[in-house]
């Protein structure tokens, strides 16, 4: 199992649109198009994700896992539309019987974030903001994260 720090909406309420895909699909106008600086095209791009804390102590969390890691930050990574994912990680802890070993770092995550989100089992009281996320394709686009420690299930690969 693997403690880690996701930012991602759980719940599915609608897709991102900007006019045009809105206008399409006869769906309502969700204001998710943005550009990097005002030469570039405005692209659909998510904004400030933020998940809700749950009940969970950290320390309760860290003790439940046998075998798993605790990742702390998230690097460079891409999805597609079926919700494969793949996320690099720039910081993190083995852990082995409920105690946090070694350090980890430049490692990988990957799944599909369905399966992930549907295999959590306990989350964090505390939430956290960081600053300074990129969201990107054609473009960089920075942005705000936010969110607990999640019990989840995920592909682990790296040193």
């Amino acid at each position: 199992l693997t403690l880690i720090r996701m930012f991602a909406e759980p719940v599915f309420k609608s897709y991102l649109h900007n006019k045009k895909t809105a206008a399409y699909l006869g769906s309502k106008l969700t204001g998710n198009a943005r550009a990097a600086e005002f030469c570039n095209e405005p692209l659909i791009c998510i904004r400030n994700p933020a998940i809700l804390p749950g009940k969970s102590k950290l320390e309760e969390m860290i003790n439940s896992v046998k075998n798993g890691y605790y990742f702390l930050a998230t690097g460079d990574g891409n999805s597609d539309l079926k919700g494969d994912f793949m996320n690099g990680i720039a910081a993190g802890y083995e852990i082995k019987n409920g105690k946090l070993g070694r350090a980890l770092k430049d490692t990988s995550i990957s799944g599909n974030v369905y399966d992930v989100w549907k295999s959590a089992t306990m989350v964090s009281d505390k939430m956290e903001w960081l600053s300074g996320g990129i969201s990107g394709g054609k473009q960089w686009v920075s942005m705000g994260l936010a969110g607990p420690a999640i019990k989840c299930r995920v592909n682990v690969g790296g040193k």
